[in-house]
């Protein structure tokens, strides 16, 4: 006969005394205030870097150097009736001449290539000096970003448990977030506008889904294939909410700068994004799978070619998306399903810059909410995401190495864990009630 205390001490599969287990007990919450300590101690670290950098370009900064000049010129210009020369290379460059005198960085402009209405937004702004403009933004920012944290904390119930600052303070450790600010950008703004589609359509609301979401075309490279598929997902009423606004920021647009004016934007917008000497950014900067084949020496000799293999590899990641209409339908896959549409739509944009992954900050919240709500769920689900979360890794690949696109290979590695995930999921769904599959065959 084997006694208690025998059992105790006999190997893995024994039973563990009252005196052990009441160690364990003790050690575990011990062990997640370490690890929990170690966090807090690398965000606060991260953030640290970020101001001591922002600080040390504040020069810069004052210059009109960072992207905010290309919106406060287009503000500008719309508040001194100069709408219909919006694309005007040298009506820019006057007008920047006004405020940003002293840059030592560029020749010429930097160029406006945001679609007119977007210029609404920050006319305000102009009645204040550059500089000052540029705080007021930022600051917008950050109260837009306090508005995504509380959004997101609704529908995603495990995550109501963190503070509102601190999801805010973790998002501020994120590179792509913290570049927002360093250019003041309006991709925390797009964030807010996915993030209100997201909520709409959670709730089942797809036309005042479409809505929000064609509010976010001042960044159409993006939008547009989000869009894409989530029609395909959600069908006629989303279509026409998405429509409907679209609809009005043309004929807005249309206004401000003349039917002329509108006709000639899309090959103005397309002559600067893809000319580094014009003002846009050389392919070895964009985390997208154009800058990942685009942005080597080689590629520059096979330039058609890697526009078809981009464009191919384009539609087959939106086309493997579209696929998940079924899943994406299910209450319990949805949100995963539309955290993979984002990345989707992040890949195939065609000047997806480092700011622009602060959409990343929904998939991340989706996917924590999920490990929390299913503690016993693949961990695997965030190992491809480690590395864009690494600010100092941002910082190589930007500033000493100019290989910002090898970011695409992690995000590219998250998307095909969470497709996987989505695939489990409904794998699990049909061998649960295989009757389901028969009826839906039938």
């Amino acid at each position: 006969m084997v006694t208690p205390s025998v059992l105790a001490v006999k190997g893995p599969v024994a039973l563990e005394s009252p005196t052990a287990l009441s160690t364990h007990q003790k050690s575990a919450p011990t062990q997640w205030r370490h690890r929990k300590a170690l966090l807090w101690l690398f965000v606060a670290a991260v953030i640290v870097t970020h101001i001591f950098f922002l600080w040390r370009v504040r020069d810069r900064i004052a210059r009109g150097d960072p992207d905010f000049t290309v919106f406060y010129t287009a503000g500008k210009m719309l508040r001194e009736g100069l709408g219909p020369q919006l694309y005007n290379p040298r009506a820019q460059l006057a007008v920047q001449a006004e405020f940003a005198k002293n840059s030592d960085i560029r020749r010429g402009p930097l160029p406006y290539i945001h679609p007119p209405f977007e210029a609404l937004f920050f006319l305000p702004l102009t009645f204040l000096p550059y500089t000052q403009a540029f705080t007021a933004w930022n600051l917008i920012n950050l109260t837009a970003l306090f508005g995504v944290a509380m959004l997101l904390k609704n529908p995603l119930l495990s995550l109501q448990a963190i503070p509102v600052r601190q999801m805010v303070v973790l998002c501020l450790a994120f590179f792509p977030i913290f570049a927002n600010f360093h250019q003041g950008q309006d991709a925390i703004l797009l964030l807010l506008v996915v993030t209100l589609s997201f909520r709409a359509l959670d709730h089942d609301a797809d036309f005042v889904a479409g809505c929000w979401l064609g509010f976010g075309l001042f960044k159409y490279h993006l939008i547009v294939p989000l869009a894409l598929i989530l029609a395909i997902w959600r069908g006629r009423k989303f279509i026409l909410g998405f429509g409907l606004v679209s609809s009005a920021a043309v004929l807005i647009s249309s206004a401000l700068v003349g039917w002329k004016g509108a006709l000639q934007y899309p090959a103005y917008a397309w002559n600067v994004v893809s000319h580094p000497a014009f003002g846009g950014i050389p392919p070895g900067q964009l985390p997208s799978l154009y800058g990942l084949l685009a942005g080597w020496p080689f590629s520059r000799h096979a330039g058609l070619v890697v526009h078809v293999v981009v464009a191919a590899g384009s539609l087959a990641l939106v086309m493997m998306l579209a696929g998940l209409r079924k899943c994406a339908q299910k209450r319990g896959s949805f949100r995963l399903c539309f955290a993979a549409a984002v990345m989707v739509a992040l890949l195939v944009g065609y000047s997806t810059n480092s700011y622009d992954l602060s959409l990343l900050v929904l998939p991340l919240a989706v996917i924590v909410n999920r490990l929390l709500e299913s503690p016993l769920e693949r961990k695997t689900l965030l190992a491809p995401a480690i590395p864009l979360f690494i600010s100092p890794l941002w910082f190589l690949l930007w500033m000493r190495w100019q290989r910002i696109n090898l970011m695409a290979l992690f995000l590219l590695w998250w998307l095909f864990a969470l497709i996987a995930e989505v695939r489990r999921l409904r794998d699990q769904r049909e061998q649960r009630f295989p009757e389901s599959r028969v009826v839906a065959n039938v």
